[in-house]
């Protein structure tokens, strides 16, 4: 004789054979259903992915980015103000928690004629404060002496990577804004002999003729600074290697 139909209730989702599962911090039953229960169970099972991925989210570490550089990292009138700079772009990319110190006329060895503005040497103490895991520092085509340049970058660095010294430390040349490559320039070859003393990754943006040619066109009419889309340019070439940085 068949079984009675039984009405669909809390207590006849399942049939037998429950087992305890171990999923981290988190336990589930596992149980074998027939019929309608199935729908219910894959509800249940959604509900208990997402609450894992959540609670996976908010223990996440949030590796922090430290960028420090001159407004062709802080953006112009020209472009790159905010979530349109590439230090934004590369973030929200790679997943890092930003901090910008960007001043537009200021570099290793000037503050600039704004308001406020200091050399990169005079602006560590608040890098090394912040614990970034990251640093990038750009720049910077507002310097004009390679012999003071690579003082200053040597100070800046080494004081970088005494403070910071579980750090990963990136960093970028002068981006100039030439429509043909000059293959090499003064400042560049400072900042990079001041990288190499520290053995730190040095991208430069002149070896690699960035701006130049076609690229030229995200350039803007003041004929130096990045528009929004010379800035997600810019993000295009640092993110890969500051991607490698990180994985390294």
């Amino acid at each position: 004789m068949a079984d009675p139909m039984v009405p669909y209730s809390d207590q006849s989702i399942c049939e037998a054979s429950v087992r305890r599962i171990s999923f981290k911090n988190m336990s589930m039953c596992a149980v074998r259903l027939t019929g309608r229960a199935t729908v219910l169970a894959s509800v249940l099972s959604s509900l208990l992915v997402a609450g894992i991925n959540s609670q996976a989210d908010a223990t996440a570490p949030h590796v922090r980015l430290y960028v420090l550089g001159d407004s062709l990292a802080g953006g112009s009138s020209q472009g790159g103000k905010g979530s349109h700079g590439w230090p934004s772009l590369v973030a929200e990319q790679l997943g890092l928690t930003l901090r910008l110190d960007a001043k537009g006329g200021t570099g290793y060895t000037t503050g600039g004629r704004q308001e406020g503005g200091r050399p990169y040497t005079q602006r560590i103490k608040q890098a090394i404060a912040a614990k970034p895991d990251v640093v990038v520092v750009e720049g910077s085509r507002n310097d004009s002496s390679p012999t003071k340049t690579r003082a200053a970058a040597v100070d800046t660095l080494r004081r970088l990577r005494a403070g910071l010294p579980h750090a990963r430390i990136l960093v970028i040349g002068p981006i100039y804004s030439f429509r043909r490559p000059i293959g090499s320039h003064p400042i560049d070859e400072a900042v990079s002999a001041a990288a190499e003393k520290f053995n730190l990754p040095h991208l430069s943006p002149v070896h690699r003729g960035w701006f130049t040619g076609s690229a030229h066109q995200y350039i803007g009419s003041d004929g130096v600074h990045p528009t929004d889309a010379g800035h997600a340019y810019l993000a295009k070439r640092i993110r890969p290697e500051l991607s490698r940085l990180l994985h390294t």
